[in-house]
Formats: C-alpha cells, structure tokens, sequence
C-alpha cells in the first residue's frame, strides 16, 4: 500500500517526466538521431540510404528500437501528414512512459525489502528528484529503452522465482531481457550476471532457467527476422555489432582511453558535487554488498566495458536507475537520518538541476532547425567557418549543403546568388556577415541582448549560432 507521501512523490516525478518530454527536445548524443531516428526517416521515405552512416551499411544495429517509433508514425500519419517535430514529441513520450514503467518495475521487484526497511517513501523521493531520471528517459537512446526493457524483466524474473510453477514468469523475464539485448547488445553483460545470480543464491530451479533462455532466444530469433526484412538481406545484427566493433576495431576508431575513465567522466560530467557523491555510492555499495543482487547487476557490467577501450559516459547509463536501491541499502546500513541537514541538502542540490533539464531542450540547435523547417524559402545551401556535421536530417524538409568558406571571401560569397546564407559560429564572423548592407539576422539562438552584453563579447569560446540571410 502506498503511502499519501510516497503517491506524491510519484506525481511529482511524473510532472517533470511529462516536461522533459515536451520541452527536452533533440538529442543528448548524436547517434540518438543518427543510429535511431535517421533509420526511422529512412523508412518513412523522407530520404535515400546515402544520408545514414556506416552502421546502416554494415547492419550493426537492431531494427527493434527504432521500429518502435516507426510503428508510432505509422498510427500518426493516419491522422496528419508527417511533421518531424510532432512525431519527436510522441516517440520522447514512449521512451519517457517505458521508462516510468520499467522505475515502478524497479519498486516492485525490491518491494518486500524497501517496505520491510519503512524505505517505500524514501525510494519515490529518490526517483522523483535526482535531476537525470527525467531527462534520460525522455531521450530516443538505446540507453534509455534498454534500461526499461531490463528493469520490467528483473521483475518478473523475482516474480517467477516465488513458486514453482511459474513457468510462464520466465519466459516473460527471459522476452524482456532479450528485447533489452536487441535494444542494446551490450547488455547481455549485466542480463547474465544477474541470471547467475538467481541460479547462485536463489537456487532458480533449472527447468525455469531453460524457459527464460527459450524466452531470450525468442526474441532473438524474432529480431533476426525483423532485422532481415528491414534491411532486405539476411542479417544477424548481433554478430555483426560484434566482429566489425571488435574484431575489426571499428569502435576503437572513435578514441582509446584507460580502464579508469568512466569514474573520470562520471565525477566531471555528471555536475560534481553531486556526481562525487553517486560514484561513491557505487564504490561503496560493491565492496560493502558483494554479494548483493544489484552488484551482481551493475558491477559486471562496469567491468567488461572498462576493459573495452572506447568509452563514453552514456555506455553505463543503465547501471543508473539502480541508484534508488543504493541510497535505500546505504540509509539502511550506515543508519542515515533521511531527515538530518547532509540528506536535505543533497535533495535540495537535486532540484535546481532537475527543473533545469526538464524544462530546456536537450541540444538547443533544435531551435535553429525548428526554424529551418518552417521557413518559406527552402534553403539548400549554407556557408560556414568551420566544419559543421548535421546529424539530423530527421528535422529537415530538404538536404542543406554546408560549405566552408574563409572570411576573406565574404565579399564575393555575399553577391554571389540572389539569396546566400551563413551560419555564423563566432561574434566576430557573425559582425563581418552583418557589416554587409544586404546582410541581415534570419535566425539568434539567443536573444539579442545576450550578443551586447561586454563579457560575451570577451569571450572568445562563445558560439553565437546565427544565421544570416544576404539578399540581392
């Protein structure tokens, strides 16, 4: 039974999922669009196979994920013609719902232990507050979904653990898992760990581990399929992820760095003090609870992608959406006073940031796009300073050409054609561009005043986004 302060705790966390989801807009890393929703865009026809990447070519991804908010444009263009912006809206809001479902599945699979510890409101307010529970789960990536997928399988793999006979909960665990795995290959490296786990400690009855692996290799067998017909060949994408990653190195490509950089990225990325105190929570958590079920979960997992020499910080997001269940296992052992001044003021550093995610875009270049998109005239061509890669093509009604220009050319480029653009980076290219009577601001993505104020004008790192329309 929940408690009235635990329901709210649960309302205010699914407030500020519902604004991460209207106001979260774009994407946190690019291969959100370039891996998913390029695919999508692909297949709902608005370009040719040209525009996606390598990972297209060599079917290195599962057509899973991104079939799911392929499916959801299918239903959308029932009613409306296809606007990328809306149809973004409601794949956040799929990802963001399977991600609230799957932090319940969290409550319920360690139910018996938080209430027994009187924890129940404690693990709410933890959901409800720390600052990137909305905003990862708002994103398209393949580390949200597959997170989900894998909390709402522990479920009920404990489900099934309970009687005997509960068959059927294993194939379902073992469904889940496996749509975990499609969504993201690398996490068979924590569905693993944790099903030994339960064949370890729990003694899970062997008959039931053969139903749940039935079940992982039926959604395999399925995604093979999916995978084959979507990309028109026999694929298996597992494989391939595998041998062109690995084996040929395909990964390391993208930088090499030690087997200690993910604690590096999550105390400088993760908005230190903050950051500090959750690796902490982790580091005590796997040398205090060894044999504890969530160490078994996330510690593997951290070990197998420390030994893989490219690292990004979003790689073990999943481990996560366990940090409810290790604030509750801490409180509990070191006999925290949830009500003393530390608790409160790591709550209170919470908010500012989780109001702040909430409620601005993920990557504020969507403005610009937005604005691209809704333009009367169709720009096919842009001039700029520097190289400017454009992962989202996704939001473009046309493909834009970006040409490197150098600034001694200014003058012949802005008589050039009847109508020439430039996206401006720096201050000072965007005050050369303006200088140019014909010249003129189509586009700010801050406001105008910001551009006057004398610090910004001193700072030579800051990037102005402007574009700027020359007509003739």
């Amino acid at each position: 039974m929940l408690s009235k302060n635990s329901k709210k705790y649960i309302a205010i966390g699914l407030l500020f999922h519902l604004l991460a989801v209207i106001f979260s807009t774009g994407y946190f890393n690019h291969d959100e669009q370039r891996e998913v929703l390029q695919l999508v865009g692909y297949k709902l026809g608005n370009y040719d196979v040209s525009y996606l990447s390598v990972q297209f070519t060599s079917a290195l991804r599962s057509w899973f994920h991104p079939g799911i908010y392929l499916f959801v444009s299918k239903v959308l263009l029932l009613f409306s013609p296809f606007n990328p912006f809306t149809h973004a809206f409601y794949y956040r809001l799929v990802s963001s719902f399977l991600g609230i479902v799957g932090l319940w599945a969290l409550y319920k699979s360690f139910e018996e232990e938080i209430n027994e510890k009187g924890m129940q409101e404690i693990f709410f307010l933890l959901t409800s507050v720390i600052w990137f529970f909305p905003f990862l789960q708002a994103r398209t990536a393949n580390e949200n979904v597959c997170s989900s997928f894998f909390l709402m399988g522990l479920y009920f793999l404990k489900k099934s653990t309970k009687t005997k006979g509960e068959l059927r909960g294993a194939f379902i665990a073992g469904f889940l898992f496996g749509l975990s795995f499609v969504s993201r290959f690398q996490m068979g490296f924590m569905v693993a760990p944790t099903v030994f786990w339960f064949v370890i400690f729990q003694k899970y009855d062997w008959k039931k581990f053969v139903i749940l692996a039935l079940g992982v290799l039926s959604v395999v067998g399925l995604n093979f399929v999916l995978d084959s017909t979507l990309y028109g060949y026999a694929t298996f994408t597992p494989y391939n992820y595998f041998y062109v990653n690995i084996m040929k190195g395909y990964a390391a490509s993208f930088g090499v760095t030690p087997w200690y950089q993910y604690v590096i990225y999550a105390i400088k990325d993760g908005i230190p003090p903050l950051s500090i105190v959750f690796t902490l929570m982790f580091f005590i958590l796997w040398i205090r609870f060894p044999k504890s079920l969530v160490t078994w979960i996330t510690l593997p997992f951290v070990i197998v992608h420390s030994l893989i020499g490219h690292k990004e910080l979003r790689f073990i997001f999943p481990i996560l959406y366990f940090l409810p269940m290790i604030g509750i296992m801490l409180i509990d052992r070191f006999k925290i006073n949830t009500r003393g001044t530390w608790f409160k003021t790591f709550i209170g550093l919470n908010i500012p940031f989780l109001i702040f995610v909430s409620t601005t875009p993920a990557s504020n270049l969507m403005k610009y796009y937005k604005h691209i998109y809704e333009k009367e005239d169709v720009v096919n061509k842009i001039y700029v300073s520097s190289p400017f890669e454009d992962y989202t093509k996704f939001y473009l009604k046309n493909d834009i050409k970006y040409v490197l220009y150098k600034p001694e050319e200014i003058n012949n480029l802005v008589i050039s054609d009847k109508k020439v653009y430039f996206f401006a980076m720096s201050l000072k290219e965007r005050e050369l561009i303006l200088a140019y009577p014909q010249c003129k601001k189509d586009f700010n993505l801050f406001p105008e005043w910001l551009y006057q104020l004398e610090f910004i004008k001193k700072r030579r790192t800051f990037r102005s986004w402007t574009l700027v329309e020359c007509s003739n």
